[in-house]
């Protein structure tokens, strides 16, 4: 990276690597889909740049947006090859809805909406499952239902007349799974909101998920600030880090990749072109972000 004098007011620092923003870090939170894999392959250098980490005593945890119980989480990321070792500590927005129908739903009429391949999450909850929309107490969305976006509204309507809650798993809106562009619940759970409907959000950006990483870690009472948010998404990841006080670490290559591309911050290999972005700059090409990175960088790499 460049040499640089002290950065300008509202700059965002550019990195090369992991290493580079880990000054004042006792613990990283970690993002899977667009930083450590793209849903079909893990992403080069980002399980050895957290194992790097690791080595020098940062606590290491992965938190994810997916709709599913840990231990299928975990088993996603060993069948693509990820050392065991460092997949000990994963938290999803699943398993925290899990936890919440528990507490406040049990014996409901749950309704879930996703293909049955999600049935995972609904498997051993204290709930009776219904199959039509309008006999339900509760939903829990783990994706869309097998129609367009638009087409849930009529699907919706009975439930959200009758208030009838709708629990998102996974509040992402957008994931890259290859090169292909995929929605995800949250885009359900807006047009919930939308529709006058009431929508209880699981997982990033909620603080509570991010401050639950440091439980899991055990690292109760750490100072948010020794926190570094490593993610590919402004709206949840960023946003999440900003909401519970601690530092961000934008993955460019991840699901804004075609946006920052015009920005030309990095070369071929990754390597930052300059050691900052101006606020300016980045607000340019960004026109509707409401929170900015601590640091940007082109892919998780030690």
């Amino acid at each position: 990276m460049p040499e640089t004098s002290d950065p300008p007011e509202g700059a965002i620092a550019l990195h090369d690597s992991l290493q580079s923003a880990l000054d004042n870090t006792d613990l990283v939170i970690s993002d899977l889909w667009g930083v450590l894999h793209d849903g079909i392959r893990l992403t080069s250098g980002a399980a050895e740049a957290l194992e790097a980490a690791r080595a020098r005593n940062i606590a290491t945890v992965f938190l994810t947006n997916a709709p599913r119980p840990r231990w299928q989480v975990r088993d996603h990321l060993l069948a693509m090859g990820l050392n065991p070792s460092l997949a000990d500590l994963v938290l999803s927005s699943g398993a925290l809805a899990r936890d919440v129908v528990r507490e406040r739903y049990h014996g409901a009429r749950l309704y879930h909406m996703g293909p049955d391949s999600d049935q995972d999450t609904i498997d051993g909850l204290p709930i009776q499952q219904v199959s039509s929309m309008e006999a339900a107490e509760v939903i829990l969305a783990t994706d869309l239902d097998a129609m367009p976006l638009e087409d849930h509204r009529s699907h919706l309507a009975d439930a959200c007349a009758r208030g009838v809650p709708l629990l998102c798993t996974n509040p992402d809106r957008l994931v890259h799974e290859g090169d292909r562009l995929i929605l995800c619940a949250g885009a359900v759970g807006d047009l919930y909101e939308e529709m006058g409907g009431t929508t209880l959000w699981f997982g990033k950006p909620r603080p509570e998920a991010l401050m639950a990483c440091l439980d899991a870690a055990g690292l109760t009472g750490l100072a948010p600030g020794r926190v570094l948010m490593v993610g590919d998404s402004l709206r949840t990841d960023v946003a999440g880090a900003r909401a519970a006080g601690m530092r961000s670490l934008m993955v460019c290559g991840g699901l804004h990749r075609d946006d920052v591309r015009p920005l030309d911050l990095f070369d071929q290999t990754g390597r930052a072109k300059r050691a900052f972005l101006d606020g300016a700059a980045f607000a340019c090409h960004f026109p509707d972000a409401t929170v900015r990175p601590d640091g940007m960088i082109h892919r998780l790499r030690w």
